[in-house]
């Protein structure tokens, strides 16, 4: 009695566990995490969750990073959302040899995994792929070889010792956990459904068993890899799926490797949505908007200010959507008026929208001749405490203080909308509009140019407000050099 009551019970817990599996809070999901960020080995991992749990396939790219065949398709799974199972991503494991195109620009990483690395970052890198590889069921490592991989010598570039186009097995079959994985069985089931995808016979893919344990492989070198880290350490199926790096297109290379990928989701009974279902709040991040030719990005929130009948044109918005995106400068042109060019006489506000949400507006403010004769005044921040300087002032700012101008003001008007040049500073890969407004400027600034300061020293720089010529108002800023 009291096993069978053990039994209910155990067979009661296994069906919560089930649901709780199934209808988890956080399932589907998408994550995106960075590791050694700024630096060249700058590590991006990708999680994707299905909507039901399942098996997780580690998926990892540009390890050697002149084989693009291998980072680009693996690129293509993160953004992918499943019905069922996880996928982890690495698209590119070794940002600095993908960017140089050079294999080994530090030494191979795929020959670090024997070794306990500590300190050197392209080490610590390959101990955070070891850390996935505890997560994951079965690994793939996406490679490009040289060649084409066949079991008989056919010629110098089709013969048993070119990896191109191949399926990589480290052993026909390994014994760990008490279970065995039948990794030829595996990979000879996904050459068989692969190749029947492939018409041209010279593309098919070949099984690859590099017998890496054996005292007699010739490849006693694979010990070294990731694949058989993952088999012998990890105790999961792991597989190197090699295109050739002498299939000409590089689309066709990424669609042999996706075709493999698909197979082994498919036996690891990993299940893609389609299409992808994943509505996720419309974002704006920045819109770049063109005064009268002058391009510069703005923020949602930010202020334009023009004079009356310049021209505004929204020429680009990036959001965290590509599709349904539209702005709308309100009282003029349509409901949609990106990339139209229009005059603009009064204050208005550009609204953005994807589909029917808003996501953010800017607003659109038409500036007047500063009267004469007023005493005016600008407004800055000074390492974020506002300052305000009278006409003709000089304000000391303590040397490394960032700066930031915001507007011409006086008693009776908040804000005349002049622009405001802070001479001889020009900002980084932007065209000088002469209007400094909105950034902040660490003074001194080595790029400085001596010649505006007002002692020829480089101390002592004019802010000025509105025209050059007939300027509004002219501050002074003082630093030490």
């Amino acid at each position: 009695m009291e096993g069978k009551l053990r039994a209910i019970i155990t067979a009661i817990t296994a069906v919560f566990m089930c649901a709780q599996a199934v209808f988890a809070a956080d399932r589907p999901s998408h994550s995106h995490e960075v590791y050694f960020e700024g630096t060249n080995f700058e590590l991006h991992i990708f999680r994707i969750n299905g909507r039901i749990d399942g098996s997780t396939m580690l998926i990892i790219g540009g390890i050697q990073g002149d084989e693009p065949g291998g980072f680009l398709s693996a690129d293509l799974y993160s953004d992918l959302a499943l019905e069922k199972g996880n996928l982890i991503v690495v698209p590119r494991a070794n940002m600095k040899s993908v960017i140089l195109f050079n294999r080994a620009p530090d030494g191979d990483m795929n020959r670090l995994f024997s070794d306990e690395n500590h300190g050197e970052i392209q080490g610590e890198v390959v101990n955070k792929l070891k850390e996935l590889m505890g997560e994951a069921d079965i690994l793939l490592n996406l490679h490009d070889g040289w060649g084409f991989h066949n079991p008989k010598y056919v010629d110098k570039s089709r013969n048993p010792n070119r990896f191109g186009q191949s399926i990589i097995i480290d052993e026909a079959q390994y014994s760990c956990d008490n279970k065995t994985i039948m990794l030829r069985e595996m990979a000879e089931e996904a050459l068989e459904n692969v190749n029947a995808k492939i018409e041209d016979k010279n593309m098919r893919l070949h099984l690859f068993n590099t017998e890496t344990g054996s005292e007699k492989s010739r490849f006693k070198d694979m010990r070294k890899t990731a694949t058989w880290y993952a088999l012998t350490n990890e105790c999961i199926p792991a597989f190197g799926i090699e295109g050739s790096k002498n299939v000409k297109s590089i689309e066709q290379n990424v669609r042999y490797h996706n075709y493999a990928v698909n197979e082994f989701m498919r036996m690891m009974d990993i299940v893609p949505e389609q299409p992808r279902v994943m509505i996720i709040k419309p974002e704006m991040e920045t819109a770049v908007i063109r005064v009268n030719g002058e391009s510069r990005r703005f923020k949602s929130g930010d202020t334009i200010y023009i004079k009356a009948g310049d021209e505004v044109e929204v020429s680009y918005v990036e959001s965290n959507y590509t599709r349904g995106v539209t702005c709308d400068i309100l009282g003029y042109g349509t409901l949609n008026d990106l990339g139209k060019p229009m005059r603009i006489d009064g204050d208005t506000k550009i609204v953005f929208r994807k589909d029917n949400q808003k996501m953010s507006e800017i607003n659109v403010k038409v500036s007047q001749p500063a009267k004469k004769g007023t005493v005016w005044m600008v407004l800055m921040k000074i390492d974020g405490k506002y300052r305000a300087a009278v006409n003709g002032e000089r304000i000391p700012v303590p040397k490394g203080s960032s700066v930031e101008l915001i507007k011409l003001f006086s008693d009776t008007v908040y804000d005349a909308g002049e622009p405001l040049n802070l001479k001889g500073w020009v900002p980084d890969a932007i065209r000088n509009t002469g209007d400094d407004r909105g950034y902040k400027i660490t003074l001194p600034d080595s790029k400085m140019m001596i010649k505006y300061s007002v002692d020829q020293k480089g101390s002592v720089y004019p802010v000025v407000a509105g025209d050059d010529e007939n300027p509004a108002a002219v501050i002074y800023l003082e630093t030490e050099r």
